[in-house]
């Protein structure tokens, strides 16, 4: 739905006020996000220094060098495909706020993405990209390309809570032991159970979800201007034929993941159940959210591990498996790059990822 002109020149004024106000304090945010990055790269290559030394560079190697590479190029294709099905879910989430662009042109900003989180820490993020280059193709708001950004990866984080909590109830999966022991002397008699806590997740974001039905969005925007794009945001939940299909896709989308992990789990010659496996991919990709290291590396390896020894494989070849899994995503990463040499698209420039820092 597009806005009156008079709100497109107000929020073009906003837009510009910040961006000013962003380019007089330039120095000092660029030296706060680098510092944050750097915090970020030194934790995840802390981790995986930790992990290794705790398991053994030469053993997780070996258990790499027995391993069936040609599935590689085939987690890779797919990994490619389901980016598509992503894309789609990318697009008609847009047009739900009257952005409209062809699906190879949103493909490309998708892989972009990808590769600018996978190869460029330190600049600026691959969902601020998605967001310039959609603002710059449809003369939209950046905070309108956000949020289809925001909701199509909100549908997808819903979608694999959902999965992944739904998983857990499952009586083969409900009598695995998930209670992890917190290794720190002043919480040693922490006990924290994975899989009740995924479920109470799934809980709270049942009652948040009513909440947003209670709440009175077109007062509070007639009160503060600023705050109209959340009456735009809630198509997002109150359509709900719009909130089922792309649910519904965002399944699909982890369905083809959890295709993938047992491709993994087959090239490294590891027998277990295709439930245990979809639950641990679940538990793994909702830690990796946390922003705790650059894309979730360091974190996503040690939960690997420390999730596939609890059911009984030797730590090497639970930590190879992470390390297969890596391969197949960097690889798929570089063909955003790919796209980028095709001379395309212009990065954004230094003054616009401040900007995105500050949205």
């Amino acid at each position: 739905m597009t806005q009156p002109k008079t709100d497109d020149q107000r929020a073009m004024t906003g837009t510009a006020t910040l961006v000013t106000a962003t380019e007089t304090s330039t120095p000092e945010k660029k030296r706060s996000f680098s510092l944050k990055q750097l915090v970020k790269i030194l934790v995840s290559l802390g981790m995986i220094a930790f992990v290794l030394q705790k398991t053994g560079l030469e053993r997780t190697f070996a258990e790499l060098s027995r391993a069936n590479l040609w599935y590689i190029p085939i987690g890779v294709a797919i990994y490619l495909a389901s980016q598509v099905i992503s894309t789609y879910r990318w697009q008609f989430l847009a047009e739900a706020l009257g952005i409209k662009r062809p699906l190879r042109e949103l493909y490309d900003y998708y892989l972009i993405g990808m590769f600018c989180n996978q190869f460029l820490p330190g600049a600026i993020g691959g969902d601020a990209v998605r967001m310039f280059y959609l603002s710059r193709a449809t003369g939209r708001r950046k905070r309108e390309t956000l949020l289809t950004i925001l909701a199509e990866r909100g549908v997808g984080l819903v979608a694999l809570l959902m999965l992944t909590a739904g998983l857990c109830l499952l009586p083969d999966i409900a009598a695995i032991d998930w209670t992890l022991k917190v290794p720190v002397p002043f919480f040693s008699t922490v006990n924290w159970d994975i899989r009740l806590t995924l479920l109470l997740m799934a809980l709270c974001g049942l009652v948040c979800y009513g909440i947003l039905w209670r709440l009175p969005l077109e007062q509070w925007a007639n009160r503060f201007p600023k705050l109209d794009l959340l009456t735009q945001a809630k198509v997002y939940w109150a359509n709900l034929p719009l909130l089922g299909r792309s649910v519904g896709i965002s399944l699909v989308v982890q369905i083809l993941m959890i295709g993938m992990h047992l491709l993994v789990a087959q090239a490294l010659h590891i027998q277990l159940s295709p439930l245990f496996i979809a639950v641990v991919y679940g538990m793994v990709a909702l830690t990796s959210v946390i922003p705790l290291t650059q894309g979730g590396l360091g974190v996503r390896e040690f939960a690997y591990q420390a999730l596939l020894m609890r059911a009984g494989l030797p730590d090497h070849t639970a930590l190879a498996f992470g390390v297969y899994w890596l391969l197949i995503s960097t690889l798929t990463s570089l063909s955003g790059g790919l796209v980028m040499l095709k001379g395309h698209y212009t990065p954004p420039n230094p003054n616009e990822a401040d900007t995105a820092e500050a949205l």
